[in-house]
């Protein structure tokens, strides 16, 4: 019996022939498919919770007994920022490390020209979550709650108003570039599959979008934040990159900051 050349590789196809495929496409490398589990993901938010209490608990420690005196302005430009790289040291640790991840393993991708759908997604999202806000805002209101009140004692950027230039450049620096990046690991990488490993696509962005809402501990915000979270998983799915949903968090969190920012000081 005559062997196949060398550089080739016989196999079986599915009607029982046999075909040749040369030595360099069995070799070539393929990315593995990892899909994060339920527990994988309540795992890494539970240590960053757990680190963030940490990390404040140390502040806390250090200012009380007035170790440090801390004004305002020095102590959100030191929780702000140390809260944020506890979150990101958690997630290295007890997602990626733990489990063996790679970013890859979590979406992130090259960027493609499909990327430039972002364009009009975003101004989109942002209007919607607006409207879905004011809406929910307006009926409220028509229960007999203040909401103008409310929304204040709720609302943690009302505490940016007053703050020097740095700083503020600093906050919107960590809001807008640092906190997408790993709340969309979490709650768009980690949560999501792990959702959609066990429920249907719809059921797992809903409840993705409930719990990343739920998290934020802003209750007037809920609808904007539900809304924002449901269109985040949307246009993760749309792009199957994690940068998608990055990016359309990032422009969010920048205008909303901003915006507060500059309501804030054209009010005082």
């Amino acid at each position: 019996m005559r062997l196949p050349p060398a550089h080739q590789h016989v196999c079986t196809n599915n009607w029982g022939s046999l075909s040749a495929t040369p030595a360099s496409e069995m070799h070539a490398p393929t990315h593995r498919t990892v899909s994060v589990t339920l527990g994988q993901a309540a795992w890494a938010l539970m240590f960053v919770a757990i680190y963030i209490a940490l990390v404040a608990g140390v502040i806390l420690a250090l200012g009380l007994p007035g170790i440090i005196d801390f004004t305002p302005d020095s102590l959100l430009l030191v929780l702000l920022p140390t809260a944020t790289a506890a979150a990101i040291l958690a997630i290295y640790l007890h997602l990626f490390r733990r489990n063996n991840l790679t970013p890859a393993d979590l979406g992130f991708r090259r960027f493609t020209p499909r990327l430039f759908h972002l364009l009009w997604q975003i101004p989109a999202t942002i209007i919607v979550c607006a409207l879905m806000q004011g809406l929910s805002l307006a009926l409220l209101t028509l229960t007999g709650l203040d909401t103008t009140t409310a929304k204040a004692a709720n609302d943690p950027l009302t505490d940016l108003a007053d703050l020097p230039a740095s700083i503020a450049v600093v906050t919107v620096l960590v809001i807008a570039v640092l906190t997408p990046l790993w709340e969309e690991v979490l709650f768009r990488g980690a949560f999501l599959d792990g959702l959609s490993r066990r429920l249907r696509p719809a059921v797992a962005i809903i409840l993705s979008a409930a719990l990343f809402a739920a998290v934020h501990v802003v209750p007037l915000s809920f609808p904007y934040l539900f809304t924002l979270g449901i269109a985040l998983a949307l246009v993760r799915r749309f792009h199957q990159n994690m940068w998608a949903p990055i990016l359309l968090h990032a422009a969010n969190n920048a205008l909303v900051v901003l915006l507060a920012l500059i309501l804030a000081r054209a009010a005082s």
